[in-house]
């Protein structure tokens, strides 16, 4: 277990610590995230589900090249089977909503029960969490401008979110608990 010698920060389990002015900011902007990216990855789910409905438009469906309905019934809006991890349509092959449905539902719970410190090392697994969301935001926007050729209004949402959650997720982590040592924090 590591114990901070400046802060009495220490990760170990069911430990409660008490948290900085700048990190309890920080729950408050996760969990607002989380909220933010779940309901878009609802309307998502919802598009998803209607968009071969005869008669069916969606909102998000603006105009030539600037439809969401064209990039969720791409091959890519289902990563495993894209990627031939999985075959098309087993249970696995989650689509992104679904996918972003779980990633920010555990980015909100992590932020409620941030204080009571129940996942050891939480700046660190948050970090990773967010930067493999970061990364996997930069190869769906290089497969929506290069591949696909479209722009989708509803994947700039979730992009905006989790380039967010990946800046939170920085300042967490090099967040040293120290107040009067000369160091900002945010």
């Amino acid at each position: 277990h590591f114990c901070h010698p400046e802060t009495a920060y220490c990760n170990r389990p069911g430990t409660y610590m008490p948290l900085t002015a700048a990190s309890k900011r920080r729950a408050i902007k996760v969990a607002l995230l989380g909220l933010v990216g779940l309901t878009i990855a609802t309307y998502a789910l919802s598009v998803e589900t209607q968009m071969h409905e005869p008669g069916y438009e969606a909102a998000c469906d603006i105009g030539a090249g600037f439809s969401c309905t064209a990039v969720f019934s791409s091959e890519y809006a289902h990563p495993l089977s894209h990627w031939g991890l999985v075959k098309q349509g087993d249970a696995l092959d989650i689509g992104l909503a679904v996918a972003g449905m779980a990633l920010y539902s555990a980015y909100f719970v992590a932020a409620c029960l941030w204080r009571l410190n129940l996942v050891p090392y939480r700046q660190p697994l948050f970090l990773a969490v967010a930067t493999a969301g970061a990364c996997f935001s930069c190869y769906l926007l290089y497969v929506l401008k290069f591949i696909l050729g479209d722009f989708c209004i509803v994947c700039t949402g979730f992009h905006c979110v989790n380039f967010s959650m990946f800046a939170v997720a920085l300042f967490e982590f090099f967040d040293s608990g120290t107040s009067g040592k000369g160091g900002k924090r945010a």
